[in-house]
């Protein structure tokens, strides 16, 4: 198994847009951009002896001054769970949330939404 993590670790993702039916397979210590509008940052995940820990990292957008809005997911994922991650949306938009989900099926972890873009 840790052979498997660390060849899809050598793997790059290109650019993906997700559709509310798919989802985009992780590799294990690759860093992917997120923009969720009124947040965006970065996600990844590790392999652990106690399952799969994924890292989201987001700052608020629409911030100003010295100190962003930060928003920090550290959770680990055992076969068959999902986590949901959601962040408000602007004032003055829609006001729909945006929200991501990290599913670990296996030995693999995908993150699936509507109006999440990764790379």
């Amino acid at each position: 198994m840790r052979k498997l993590a660390l060849a899809l670790s050598a793997t790059t993702l290109s650019l993906a847009l997700i559709s509310g039916a798919s989802a985009l397979e992780l590799k294990p210590l690759k860093a992917n951009s997120v923009d969720l509008g009124t947040f965006r940052g970065s996600i990844y995940y590790t392999t652990a002896t106690d399952g799969y820990r994924v890292v989201a990292t987001l700052a608020a957008t629409n911030t100003h001054g010295d100190q962003p809005q930060i928003v920090r997911l550290v959770t680990t994922l055992n076969a068959d769970q999902t986590v949901t991650l959601s962040v408000p949306g602007s004032m003055g938009a829609d006001g729909r949330d945006a929200t991501i989900a990290f599913s670990r099926r296996g030995n693999v972890v995908e993150v699936a939404s509507a109006e999440i873009a990764l790379d």
